[in-house]
């Protein structure tokens, strides 16, 4: 078991760029909100320093040296370029309360029936699932299980009035009631049933470090999307989730500026390669090619991942290296240049 788990880690560093996890995250992030699926917690790249973290015996000492001089010579201190524990970058997300795994409440409908949402409920399941399946796809996660999305899960109580108590009670002779003398209070009708409410649910797609791949995987089950294999992946995508994403993925302009915006984000690291950025790119907008063609032909999740993998590289137009020469050559030898 030990060795097929380092082989996957090794398959792994094959499509994916090392170190990179914490930008996976907030480029994760960033896809969830320009495409408004609300359905990935804010991230964030942050800096924060806490005597939590994993830090070596040198920074710790250096750290400790410094506290002394500062609470001993706070003059000589003040020239310290930093005091404490040096910062670590990495993502920051915010947390998400009354969620439980996914694999939890998928377990608990189908071993017990009676406690599966009612259908206006699996009906806003299934919007919030598409749109998870969405962002997977587009930052093509190849760490998608059912126990790293998370399922909120609520049913309201029906709130049950307590049964009038009669101020005065008293026995009904027989001549009261041939004589029509009972009457039902038509002044207290039913409760209607129309103010309960649905149980709600939501939906959070967590864990989004292993994404954003160089290339794709050689083989698409090595890498699967494991939400493929539920039954909502065989529903074809419905019109609300066709009219949120089908716009902004047929925009050439939206996803330029998509990829822009991602640049920035995946800049911040140190060890940052344009090139391997490029690839990266690619397979993200072979990605979102994919998508729009499913989106179009109102195909399935399932049917989605079925697709040929697509590769789409910008190719940016190079200027002319003779006009650029004979440019020079006619600026050196005008008259005018010299002016």
């Amino acid at each position: 078991m030990r060795s097929m788990k380092r082989k996957g880690y090794r398959m792994l560093q094959w499509v994916l760029c090392s170190m990179q996890g914490y930008l996976s995250e907030a480029g994760a992030s960033l896809v969830d909100r320009k495409l408004q699926l609300n359905v990935v917690p804010k991230t964030a790249v942050v800096a924060l320093a806490a005597p939590t973290f994993n830090y070596g015996r040198i920074d710790r000492a250096k750290a400790r040296t410094k506290e002394r001089i500062r609470s001993r010579y706070p003059d000589l201190a003040r020239r310290f370029h930093r005091i404490g524990l040096p910062r670590k970058v990495g993502s920051f997300q915010l947390f998400v309360n009354g969620y439980q795994d996914a694999s939890y409440w998928l377990r608990q409908w189908e071993t017990y029936h009676e406690q599966s949402p009612p259908p206006a409920t699996m009906k806003e399941f299934q919007l919030e699932f598409e749109k998870m399946v969405v962002l997977d796809y587009i930052i093509r996660n190849t760490d998608r299980g059912n126990d790293n999305w998370l399922i909120k899960y609520e049913v309201e109580a029906v709130p049950v009035p307590p049964d009038p108590v009669p101020s005065d009670t008293r026995l009904v002779s027989g001549d009261e009631c041939t004589s029509g003398g009972i009457r039902l209070d038509e002044d207290n009708p039913e409760e209607p049933w129309n103010d309960v409410s649905m149980p709600s649910i939501k939906l959070a797609a967590i864990d989004n470090g292993l994404a954003f791949p160089f290339k794709h995987p050689d083989e698409w089950r090595a890498y699967p999307y494991h939400w493929a294999w539920l039954p909502m992946a065989k529903t074809p995508f419905s019109d609300e989730t066709v009219g949120l994403v089908l716009p902004c993925v047929d925009s050439t302009e939206f996803v330029e500026e998509l990829c822009e915006e991602l640049r920035e984000i995946f800049r911040e690291d140190p060890g940052f390669d344009k090139k391997m950025f490029e690839l990266q790119l690619s397979v993200m907008r072979g990605q979102i090619f994919n998508l729009r063609e499913a989106l179009r032909q109102r195909k399935s999740p399932l049917q989605l991942v079925q697709m040929q993998p697509q590769l789409i590289v910008e190719v940016k137009p190079k200027r002319n290296r003779a006009a650029r020469i004979l440019r020079q050559g006619q600026t050196e030898s005008s008259p005018l240049a010299g002016l």
